[in-house]
């Protein structure tokens, strides 16, 4: 049985997002090996609440917090980064303490992973894993003449970021020490320094907890077709190209799309359903409580997702896990989440043919039933047997004993 030390700055039981990975990690991680994990300090009485018994004797949870002065920027605008950038550093010395009294075997950097939040435990002796990690992901280049001048500026920064990681101390660093780096998608691992893409390897961090398969999308037939997205209101959701899309829709069947969300580009999307003439077809719900949303995602019958920049996406695994077929871009997390099994996965083009194609796409599952159907039920099974929480934890078994196996 390994010794594991792992950095989890988010872990939190019955959470969604970035404390459900770091929790489920260190979990699938405890069932195999002896695991300490490094973690906020205000973490300590949840975690301590819902450990679970079976592994108790093989976790060992490590608390840290930054002095109070740092910890207070946190809530302010931005402050998160600069916070987690003095934790990183923080930590460094209890690993140190943990690594003196125990035989550590690797060491596994978790959570808010991204390669531009750094982290300084390579520098220390054991085997290094670092990610699964993004950033990488970018709008794609076509879009950004149609984003706000905002969004604009920070996506030609990324890509100018993107191209500078060569000479990035923070990811040549992490790069170089790790034994494999674990990127998101492909756009994170294309990023990596040239000379460390050979031990770069996909995997996308997220998974479905088992009680969202006691959902399933079983009636495929309907009068009216349902289409559904769940997302929040911001540019990169690329919610108006799909009100435009509508328009290339052909179909004698009637069908009604509802989005589901919220936010700042609440009245852009209301505005482009009434230039399009489509207000009898479409309608905006508010968010509603998860329960209530998987609701309506079930009683569906088609979930689009045209985000333009993901790295795992929960919305989108529910929808599969559900039993819906999917229309989406064939980029960053989507492209790793779907088949074309499971999806219309369209190309990367520009505005004006992406509107045609997802109007072509979404056609083809209004108008066949069958599709719907073996789509929705490929999904579904994709999530189940792909993107489980045991499935990461067998996986970073089976790449332990590959690195362990091979020749230095």
């Amino acid at each position: 049985m390994r010794t594991l030390l792992v950095s989890a700055y988010s872990c939190e039981p019955l959470k969604g997002s970035e404390p459900a990975v770091g929790w489920n990690w260190v979990i699938e991680l405890a069932k195999r090996n002896r695991v300490h994990v490094i973690t906020r300090a205000n973490n300590k009485t949840v975690i301590e609440q819902h450990l679970p018994n079976d592994i108790k004797g093989n976790i060992v949870f490590h608390y840290y917090d930054t002095p109070d002065i740092i910890k207070n920027l946190k809530h302010k605008d931005k402050g998160l980064y600069f916070y987690n950038f003095c934790w990183q550093i923080g930590i460094v010395g209890l690993a140190k303490s943990i690594i003196r009294k125990e035989k550590i075997d690797y060491i596994l950097h978790l959570t808010f992973g991204s390669v531009w939040m750094p982290t300084f435990l390579p520098l220390l002796n054991p085997k290094f894993v670092w990610g699964p990690m993004g950033g990488g992901e970018c709008v794609p280049f076509s879009f950004i003449g149609v984003l706000p001048l905002k969004q604009r500026i920070v996506q030609l920064f990324r890509y100018i970021l993107n191209y500078t990681t060569i000479i990035n101390p923070l990811i040549l660093l992490p790069a170089c020490k790790s034994k494999v780096i674990l990127a998101r998608t492909p756009n994170t691992r294309d990023i990596m320094p040239f000379f460390t893409r050979k031990k770069t390897r996909i995997l996308l961090e997220t998974a479905m907890e088992d009680d969202i398969f006691k959902r399933e999308k079983t009636d495929y037939e309907a009068d009216v077709i349902q289409m559904v997205i769940s997302a929040r209101f911001i540019s990169i959701k690329n919610i108006p190209l799909i009100i435009k899309a509508l328009k290339y829709i052909q179909t004698s069947i009637p069908w009604k799309l509802t989005l589901l969300g919220s936010g700042p580009d609440k009245k852009l999307i209301e505005n482009t359903i009434m230039a399009e003439g489509v207000g009898q077809q479409v309608s905006i719900i508010p968010y509603l409580p998860r329960e209530e949303a998987l609701d309506m995602i079930e009683q569906s019958d088609i979930f689009i997702f045209p985000s333009l920049k993901e790295g795992g996406t929960w919305a989108l695994m529910e929808a599969m896990a559900i039993g819906l077929p999917v229309v989406c871009l064939k980029w960053a997390g989507m492209a790793v989440e779907t088949t074309p099994d499971t999806a219309f996965q369209i190309p990367i083009s520009n505005p004006a043919k992406m509107e045609k194609d997802f109007g072509h796409a979404i056609s083809l599952l209004i108008n066949n039933q069958q599709l719907r159907k073996k789509m929705g039920q490929a999904a579904r099974k994709r999530i189940k047997e792909v993107f489980n929480w045991d499935a990461k934890g067998l996986y970073m078994q089976a790449l332990f004993d590959e690195i362990d196996n091979k020749k230095e």
